[in-house]
């Protein structure tokens, strides 16, 4: 088990979209980002919506007491990534109403935010992201295919998403943002910006399959996540903090134990 104490974290917080480790996929490329200097805990859970988000939340964020305690560590910045799923058409089953998803959403911010909270933190950021756009075509094409791979056991697989509707539970997304005082960053509008528009060619090379992202799409993601980070919590910007242990030129040769004791005192004294 890692030590508590050892350094604060960042929890990716989502489903698929953020469950993903892939090479260039958001964690992999938020872990190079902190690395050395915070933890990255992905918490992202393929296929989860706003309202399965809930009790999840409450398992894999600590409560004020288990900090308190010291037996957990300080969540320094959340990004919250929900929508893609509840924006299925009825009656697929992880359909979440708009108006559902939209409480949902500040719901998990007044968890965080609210001081009546079991979970209140008032040192975690919160970053909103929405969902990006859907290519229906090729979400479709690829349902049909495992469906297919799977020796087309049960109904054949219709179209269970409308880009349109993606698009409002996206919009709402923004509304919370306003709404909450969070910042967001409008996947959506990244994606269509980087592709130069929404037709199906032009955001084919920023998803695999119509739904999931592919690097090119993390990447647009991750450039306008980290410009949020540097603009409004400028203090969780990498280049401006301590790596946790000094870098291999700065200890002494003859003497190692004296640079890793002085890191352990500053983090006692609260100064790491």
């Amino acid at each position: 088990m890692s030590a508590a104490a050892y350094t604060d974290a960042v929890m990716l917080f989502g489903d698929s979209l953020t469950q993903a480790w892939s090479e260039g996929s958001l964690a992999q490329r938020m872990a190079e980002y902190y690395n050395r200097r915070i933890d990255v805990v992905n918490r992202g859970f393929g296929g989860y919506t706003s309202t399965w988000a809930i009790p999840v939340f409450e398992q894999v964020f600590a409560t004020k007491e288990a900090r308190e305690k010291g037996l957990a560590q300080e969540v320094r910045l959340i990004t919250i990534w929900l929508g893609a799923n509840d924006a299925c058409l009825p009656p697929t089953a992880q359909h979440v109403p708009i108006e559902t998803y939209r409480a949902n959403l500040h719901h998990l911010i007044a968890q965080v935010q609210s001081p009546s909270s079991a979970y209140h933190s008032p040192n975690t950021k919160i970053v909103l992201v929405n969902p990006p756009p859907i290519i229906e075509d090729a979400w479709l094409k690829s349902r049909v295919e495992k469906w297919t791979d799977f020796g087309s056991q049960g109904p054949k697989p219709d179209q269970n998403r409308d880009a349109k509707v993606t698009r409002r539970y996206a919009e709402v997304c923004k509304e919370v943002a306003k709404e909450t005082g969070v910042p967001v960053v409008d996947l959506w509008q990244a994606i269509v910006d980087a592709a130069g528009g929404e037709a199906d060619d032009q955001l084919a090379p920023y998803f695999y399959d119509g739904l999931h992202l592919t690097s090119e799409g993390y990447a647009v993601l991750f450039k306008h996540l980290t410009a949020l980070i540097e603009e409004k919590y400028p203090e969780l910007n990498p280049e401006g903090m301590t790596m946790r242990m000094p870098h291999w030129a700065d200890v002494d040769m003859e003497k190692p134990r004296i640079a890793f004791d002085k890191v352990l005192k500053g983090r006692l004294a609260g100064e790491l």
